[in-house]
């Protein structure tokens, strides 16, 4: 890429003389200063764009509906929308005296220094009145416009007209080379155009730099550092006529060429590795952005495919892939995007993601347009064709992006091994379903032989060993009633949980189904579709083969806890008082509610992040009163794929506090998102009794042990079985997994979430 460019601007050619050195040299030169000259280096320009973004907004949106052409009437004949307005003052006089803030009335007023106190629907905040005393002292300045200006609209903005007036926008015509006095001098056209200049201000070119000075010029702008004292010698006493060519293919070629040139690149683009503001906030593997820049200098990748990788390197069909590091290097090249500022904790969230959406329009104009397109967010360009509706073109592109963390590695990397893996679950699958299946012929004997006391003991309520328990010693007419009392009781119990979630909690999204269609997510360990219930992990280690039966939902781990995932709701309006996910997962997976798009939540306001817990579906609530009104959606994320990892609040308490395994592994399960506003999430409608106590009631321990209980072993359509139907055989009800492999099982046939 550079050298193509390096090689065009100074004219080089393989048959290049020895001549040549010092107007090549030149033109190096300005191959640097065009790369440079983008920043705002000048104190004026630097004034200008302090009173476009700090000034000007906050005098429209706090004065302009009193103190402007167009209010009527126009309060103590003062007008701040125009240069002219601001000078003249109003009825009492000068409102404002450049650099002098103090004595500026506009500033006393502001500041309640008046018994006139301005704007009256309220004070500034301090930042607003630091703003204005700031420019005050800088001397009010104000870029020069026409003294009646007309508010434009978009029917008056004539992009065609400015770009006829407009020196920059007229087209490319060719024009003949001046004539020179020194016809010697010049080695190309563009010499000429150089020469006619000097010779018209009756200068001469420099002398030509000696050889030794030549390469410690030539050194310097390729790769910032001295040529070594051999490299010096060497080719200050090369008088082959390709030295010089050779020289430079040499510098270009060397490692510290792109390590130099990619710095100029990271200047335009703002490189930073924290976002700054009170905290710093890391911004993770921002390190890998820089790289990629100087593997692209070095490979001398065309700019016009580095421009697609900054803009869209994300959805490139054939992106350039790294061989030797197995990388996606196009998907690297949208990093930048992500280094932006990012407040502390934002109260008005939706300011601050303005702020940084105009950053990102302004960092994408200048360094790849050379063009200052923001200007145009409080009005149309005052001199480029560029208008207001322009500007929020693009804002509406670059805010309705979401800020992620992506596996960098090529896809046949993240898709090696899942179809051996899969075969290799199948397999294990019918094995289970097989041990499963001869237990069930022995479980009545090992009730009565005692041997599942203890275990029934430890059981939660609702499990079907601690109905054994209790009911082991009752016989006939006393079993049968205790049965249909606590049937009675459960199914009453459930119903009452269902009703209250029907007149409590509004469902959001039930990922069980077709809403996970609707959802964006990224990674290998997203399925394609919600898993049915049934469904299970194979554990990596231990004596157990699989941990937990899933409920159907969303799981990342299915075929592997390396697999990283994140995956994400549409963005919704928070319009109740809190918002409740059922999820599970493992090692820090996080699920977090992200308020108009602010990635780096720290706790207060923003505790709207919750770590799973356990490898069971469970409900977390968050707090959202505070955030009505404005846009959020909700993120799930594996560890290492975390936008910004932090404790939630419950782990943040915890002495020590806990840490995750760098193990590579992590894991989610989602399955649904409700809307409320009160205080406790939605209840649990699932039981594992509630599909054996569908049965008559038994009248002995014999028929509860050997009939009742070994219904936890029925057919399924659904389960852990092998693909042959009639083997298809789900532990409905917890209790042969308990018996048998230890699993906890969460998935019934009956399940429903309201």
């Amino acid at each position: 890429m550079f050298q193509s460019l390096f090689q065009k601007r100074c004219g080089m050619r393989s048959s290049v003389r020895p001549a040549i050195f010092p107007r090549c040299l030149r033109g190096c030169v300005a191959v640097m200063a065009f790369l440079t000259a983008r920043f705002p280096v000048a104190s004026a320009s630097g004034e200008t764009e302090f009173f476009e973004k700090q000034v000007r907004p906050m005098l429209a949106t706090r004065c302009h509906s009193c103190h402007s052409s167009e209010a009527k009437p126009l309060f103590a004949g003062l007008a701040l929308d125009t240069k002219t307005g601001l000078l003249k003052g109003g009825d009492s006089g000068p409102v404002v005296i450049p650099g002098d803030p103090a004595r500026s009335r506009l500033i006393q007023a502001i500041r309640g220094e008046l018994p006139v106190r301005m704007p009256p629907t309220g004070k500034l905040r301090d930042d607003e009145i630091a703003a204005l005393t700031r420019w005050v002292e800088m001397g009010a300045p104000w870029p020069d416009e026409a003294q009646t200006p007309a508010r434009q609209t978009p029917s008056s903005f004539d992009i065609q007209q400015r770009k006829r007036e407009h020196w920059a926008w007229q087209p490319i015509r060719k024009s003949a080379p001046p004539a020179v006095k020194d016809t010697g001098w010049p080695l190309n056209f563009l010499d000429r155009f150089l020469l006619a200049k000097l010779e018209a201000n009756s200068l001469s070119p420099a002398a030509r730099a000696d050889r030794r000075t030549l390469i410690r010029r030539l050194s310097f702008d390729l790769t910032g550092l001295p040529p070594s004292p051999s490299d010096v010698e060497l080719f200050a006493n090369d008088p082959g006529p390709d030295s010089y060519t050779t020289l430079i293919d040499r510098f270009l070629s060397s490692e510290r060429f792109g390590e130099r040139w990619a710095r100029h690149w990271m200047d335009l683009v703002r490189y930073s590795e924290s976002h700054g503001s009170e905290g710093d906030p890391d911004i993770p593997q921002a390190w890998r952005y820089r790289d990629y820049l100087i593997r692209a200098f070095n490979s001398d990748v065309p700019y016009d495919l580095l421009v697609r990788e900054h803009l869209a390197g994300d959805l490139l069909l054939n992106p350039r892939a790294n061989v030797e590091l197995h990388i996606n290097e196009s998907i690297l090249g949208t990093a930048h995007l992500r280094m932006i500022e990012h407040g502390f904790q934002p109260v008005d969230p939706w300011e601050d993601r303005v702020k940084w959406t105009d950053n990102q329009i302004d960092v994408f104009s200048k360094a790849f347009q050379g063009l200052t397109v923001s200007c145009a967010r409080c009005h149309d360009h005052k001199f480029d064709a560029i208008s207001q509706r322009d500007f929020y073109a693009l804002f509406g592109v670059f805010a309705s992006c979401r800020p992620t963390q992506v596996a960098i590695n090529v896809p046949g990397d993240l898709k090696r091994n899942q179809e051996e893996l899969q075969q290799l679950r199948s397999s294990i699958r019918e094995a289970l379903a097989d041990v499963w299946r001869r237990e069930a012929e022995t479980l009545a004997a090992r009730l009565e032989s005692n041997e599942l006391d203890e275990r029934a003991k430890s059981s939660d309520s609702e499990s079907p060993l601690r109905l054994w328990s209790k009911l082991r010693e009752m016989q006939g007419k006393a079993m049968r009633t205790a049965w249909d009392r606590d049937a009675s009781s459960l199914r009453v119990e459930l119903a009452a949980r269902k009703s209250f979630n029907a007149a409590n909690f509004e469902p959001g999204w039930d990922l069980r189904g077709s809403d996970y269609e609707a959802w964006l997510g990224h990674g290998s360990g997203l399925p394609a579709k919600p898993a049915k219930p049934g469904e299970f992990a194979v554990l990596s280690e231990g004596d157990a083969i699989i941990g937990t039966i899933y409920p159907g939902g969303v799981y990342s781990h299915l075929l592997s806890s390396k697999h990283g995932a994140v995956l994400a709701s549409p963005r919704f309006t928070i319009e109740t008082d809190a918002v409740s996910l059922r999820f599970l997962g493992g090692n820090f997976a996080t699920a977090q509610l992200i308020i108009e798009n602010y990635p780096v939540p720290r706790g207060g306001i923003y505790n709207l992040r919750s770590t799973a817990k356990q490898d069971e579906m469970a409900w977390v609530r968050w707090d959202t009163s505070f955030w009505k009104g404005f846009t959020a959606y909700i993120e799930l994320a594996t560890l290492d794929d975390l936008t910004h990892f932090q404790l939630d609040g419950q782990d943040s308490q915890k002495k020590p506090k806990p840490e995750p395994v760098k193990d590579g592994r992590s894991w989610f399960g989602v399955q649904a998102v409700a809307f409320h506003s009160g205080q406790t999430s939605p209840k649990e409608v699932v039981s594992s009794q509630a599909v054996l106590m569908e049965a008559p009631a038994p009248a002995s321990r014999a028929e509860l042990a050997g009939d009742t209980l070994r219904r936890s072993s029925r057919p399924s359509t659904h389960g852990v079985g092998s693909d042959s139907a009639k083997n298809k055989r789900h532990c409905s009800t917890g209790c042969l997994s308990a018996v048998s492999c230890r699993t906890r099982c969460q998935s019934c046939g009956s399940c429903s979430l309201w």
